[in-house]
């Protein structure tokens, strides 16, 4: 394992989350499952439940994205351009670790997404839960005099220039970055195969320079979670154990 490698793993390792944060508990073993609430029953108050379910999420796409970190660094992507196969087809490790690449890109960008709509429940916005994509969002949240600095900060993340520095120090415009693979993924042609078309100039990148990129979206992702969650555990403090 290399530096860069072992400097994420470490850091990756650091994520957890807390499956009871949101649970109200009626006895030693049993809580309440969940309750839908009508506008006049949370009067004016974010949805408790619903905030729940979007946590019990966020807690099942981590353990997928770290699992898929995990499957990744035991391919041991090259962190050495001098092994990195340009052209032709690349060695089997570094096919199998961009197969787990390309999951954590995919679970990562819904990961943001569950923020917006954690902040979209917590600010009351209400916006349709199938019309909320995450950078619209927080662009429009960090607009005019109503403006929500959480919202200010996050945007600013997603908009910042493309800086590739040390091996052991995070990466400036990876969420850009990141969100631009994915759509090559999803919309054109795929980036890990260098081609050379009307439709498509591609080289291909290293994997380990991919894997570095996503997961340091990915955890930077976890750190507005985090801020969220403090956020919404203050709201609901006065909630007890029934």
């Amino acid at each position: 394992m290399g530096k860069s490698l072992d400097y994420l793993s470490k850091r990756v390792n650091t994520v957890s989350f807390d499956e009871n944060l949101f649970r109200i508990y009626v006895g030693e073993d049993k809580y309440i499952f969940g309750a839908i609430l009508s506008v006049s029953q949370r009067n004016g108050k974010p949805d408790f439940f619903a905030i729940s379910t979007l946590y019990n999420s966020i807690v099942d796409l981590n353990e997928k994205i770290q699992l898929s970190f995990e499957m990744a660094a035991k391919c041991n992507p090259s962190e050495s351009l001098d092994n990195h196969i340009l052209f032709g087809k690349p060695q089997e490790n570094e096919v199998v670790a961009t197969y787990y690449i390309e999951n954590m890109v995919f679970r990562t960008q819904i990961l943001w997404d569950m923020i917006a709509q954690l902040y979209n429940i917590y600010w009351c916005i209400n916006k349709p839960i199938d019309r909320i994509y995450a950078e619209q969002f927080f662009n429009d949240c960090a607009q005019g005099k109503k403006a929500k600095e959480t919202a200010k900060t996050i945007h600013s993340y997603f908009i910042q220039d493309d800086a590739v520095k040390g091996d052991c120090e995070p990466w400036d415009g990876n969420h850009k970055y990141v969100k631009d693979y994915r759509n090559q993924l999803t919309h054109r042609t795929s980036p890990n195969i260098s081609s050379f078309s009307s439709i498509a100039k591609e080289l291909r990148p290293p994997a380990m320079f991919v894997l570095k990129r996503v997961t340091e979206d990915y955890l930077q992702a976890v750190e507005f979670i985090h801020i969220a969650l403090d956020e919404i555990s203050k709201e609901f403090s006065k909630i007890v154990t029934l």
